[in-house]
């Protein structure tokens, strides 16, 4: 039977070039499914939803950098909110430059002190509760104005500080005097934010919106469907992490601002009437847009797909250029999983609420390789003020996925999300740099209260 031995050999062909193909010596270190392969019980599920919850408690009662909005006082005091506000609004040391590259002149200075308007508040101030709108940049100061340290660095806004999603519930402490600018409370965050990215409504209304928020884009973007005669839902840009409510009970029969719902989700989406207050409208999210009814699992394999998502994107400081920076993409990443992390790397570093490990700069260098070795996919390495994420081992040492401003690679520049040995992300100092490890996943357990 010549036909049979043939196939048997095909068969035996093709085996084999699977096991080479399996074997291959050289994976590409750019691929996902290399380090996923490498990672032990990349699918195991280490932190349940529930754990997830408790850890997101954890973090708002112990971390002062992120924010508990339902916990958040009817009235704060003014001393409070001016210390907030100042906090925020400091001129950066040192020389800085305009846009246009020429030196700021003191007259600027003086302009953005005064503009956050302090000496006229009242001694009790009321927060006015919100919902974002349109994914909207926070500011150090009340103006759009882009200053920079030098004019040979103009990526880098040193008046940008991070950005909210829509959806986002936010809490207006100050305005400007014209009430273009407000200076809002929100849940990883607090700065200056343009208020028509604002629609304020009930307090209580606001908060129940961001409870019941279940829809969560996993895509490194998503898009609402067209709608020609209201732009403020049509196409709007939906980040990794933004979670809103959906309208599960909405009838199939029954067109959503003309369209049918079919091959659609739909979901309430906040928008902001000519009076600046919060209408909540349905809106549709393509099936086919990267969406899930819940945050992903919380598996090693999970952090690194979402992790290899935003590889190539452009590094954008303080989530500036539609993009985020080197914590803000750890954020966006653990968000798609549900899991809230403090917004900036100096605090993500010592979080209360984290698994982390200090690194001194007097630990021996063995015990550097020791701590460095120990960690795995989804796991933070900081070096100052850069966070990177683990993505696995091999014969080389410790590879890293991170957003860098001004690294290098393979001899060139790098301005975004790139894969690289930890070694040559850290320009060659490689241990001597660390100063942090943290794990974020699986969830650490808080110690028992202790009985008598």
């Amino acid at each position: 039977m010549p036909s049979l031995r043939g196939a048997v050999v095909v068969l035996m062909l093709l085996g084999v070039c699977a096991s080479l193909r399996a074997a291959d010596p050289h994976p590409d270190p750019l691929d996902v499914a290399t380090w996923i392969a490498r990672c032990p019980d990349a699918d195991r599920v280490l932190a349940e939803p529930a754990a997830v919850a408790r850890h997101n408690r954890r973090m708002l009662d112990l971390d002062p950098s992120v924010n508990d909005l339902t916990a958040l006082p009817p009235t704060l005091d003014r001393a409070a909110v001016v210390d907030r506000v100042r906090r925020r609004g400091t001129l950066p040391k040192g020389p800085l430059v305009l846009g246009d590259g020429t030196p700021v002149p003191d007259v600027a200075r003086s302009r953005w002190v005064t503009s956050l308007v302090l000496d006229d508040l009242p001694d009790t101030i009321a927060p006015r509760f919100g919902l974002v709108v349109r994914r909207s940049a926070l500011r150090r100061f009340p103006t759009r104005e882009r200053v920079h340290a030098s004019a040979q660095v103009t990526d880098i806004d040193q008046f940008q500080e991070s950005a909210f999603f829509p959806g986002t519930p936010v809490a207006a402490v100050h305005a400007t005097p014209d009430g273009a600018w407000c200076y809002v409370i929100g849940p990883t965050y607090d700065a200056w934010m343009e208020s028509d990215a604002i629609g304020f409504g009930d307090r209580d209304a606001v908060l129940a919106y961001a409870a019941e928020a279940s829809r969560v884009v996993v895509a490194t973007r998503a898009e609402t469907v067209f709608v020609p005669d209201m732009p403020a839902i049509s196409r709007l840009t939906l980040d990794m992490g933004t979670t809103l409510p959906e309208a599960r009970a909405w009838p199939p029969s029954e067109p959503v601002h003309g369209q049918s719902p079919a091959g659609c989700h739909v979901v309430r989406l906040p928008t902001r009437a000519a009076d600046g207050t919060l209408r909540v409208v349905p809106a549709l999210v393509p099936r086919s847009a990267g969406t899930r009814d819940g945050p992903l699992p919380a598996t090693r394999a999970t952090v690194l797909r979402q992790a290899f998502a935003f590889l190539g994107e452009r590094y954008g400081w303080g989530h500036d250029f539609d993009a985020r920076d080197c914590s803000g993409f750890v954020c966006d990443v653990y968000r798609s999983l549900g899991i809230l992390l403090p917004r900036n790397t100096r605090d993500q570093a010592v979080s209360p609420a984290l698994a982390a490990t200090p690194i001194p700069a007097g630990m021996p260098h063995g015990n550097r390789e020791a701590a460095v070795r120990d960690l795995l996919p989804g796991d933070l390495v900081f070096t100052g003020r850069h966070v990177m994420m683990i993505v696995g081992r091999d014969e080389h040492g410790t590879w890293v996925i991170h957003d860098t401003h001004d690294g290098r690679v393979d001899g060139a520049s790098a301005n975004g999300v790139v894969v690289q040995s930890l070694r040559s992300a850290v320009d060659g100092r490689a241990l001597d740099a660390v100063t942090a490890v943290v794990r974020v996943v699986p969830i650490p357990t808080p110690p028992s209260p202790m009985t008598p």
